[in-house]
């Protein structure tokens, strides 16, 4: 699961989104070592299919400029599928793609999926609301490329029957969630689980991500459910924002408030 790609960092991005950003010359590297692990990167239709043997699966979320300006060539030069989730409400605004991008990209082959209409918490909303972010933003992105969107992942990572209900609703075939882990035939595709990768991500981690070891995040994520649990995702997320972003509030509003 990586956020954005960039060539020179923007101060005006909040600590809680940059630390998710990587670097294009360390998003290359990330790729090399892919590639020498031998693991094949694959779209999800392929992943999801059962039948022996293993790959890896390159998502973006949020829909960042960067991600189309920066890895998407890197990508290219290993030729490597990607999935691309975009937010409606984003598309157009400083620092994200607009809607040629989102043509571009999937002309090149790169599959696009829902990220959200206005990247609220889907938690905390309504039924009705939990299907108009995914109905609004499907809608939208199907009239851009005059193609069907069948994937998805959450603003937020957070996940319930309710959410998943209006994912169906809105007639989604899969949710990506931010939960880490391994993704098996038997694993449900509504609540698929990803690896984050950081601007702190470094090559061993790479390396274990390729081998599958990914016991250190699943361990990190059961130490910080509780939290998550008592204060509810919302909370706990403008809670890790405010602690984050303490120091660059100000400019932080202007460039990115998700």
């Amino acid at each position: 699961m990586y956020h954005d790609v960039y060539t020179r960092p923007d101060p005006g991005i909040p600590r809680s989104a940059a630390a998710y950003h990587v670097s294009k010359n360390a998003f290359d590297f990330q790729m090399q070592i892919i590639q020498a692990s031998g693991v094949p990167v694959a779209c999800p239709q392929e992943a999801l299919r059962p039948g022996p043997g293993q790959a890896l699966v390159l998502t973006f979320d949020d829909g960042w400029a960067g991600t189309f300006r920066n890895a998407l060539p890197v990508l290219m030069k290993y030729s490597y599928p990607a999935v691309i989730f975009a937010t409606r409400d984003f598309v157009g605004r400083k620092g994200f793609c607009d809607q040629s991008m989102l043509r571009e990209a999937a002309r090149a082959g790169v599959e696009i999926g829902v990220h959200g209409t206005t990247h609220r918490m889907l938690s905390a909303l309504s039924d009705e609301e939990v299907f108009s972010e995914f109905a609004q933003c499907k809608d939208f992105l199907e009239q851009t490329l005059s193609k069907s969107v069948r994937l998805a992942s959450l603003p937020g990572g957070d996940v319930n029957n309710r959410i998943i209900a209006g994912a169906r609703r809105a007639g989604l075939e899969c949710l990506s969630t931010s939960q880490p882990g391994i993704n098996h035939a038997r694993t449900a595709a509504f609540r698929l689980r990803r690896i984050a990768i950081r601007e702190s991500t470094d090559s061993r981690a790479m390396e274990r991500f390729c081998r599958l070891a990914t016991g250190r995040e699943v361990t990190r994520w059961s130490l910080l459910e509780m939290p998550r649990l008592l204060l509810g995702m919302r909370n706990y997320s403008r809670f890790r924002r405010v602690v984050l972003d303490f120091r660059n509030r100000s400019k932080a509003r202007e460039i990115f408030r998700p």
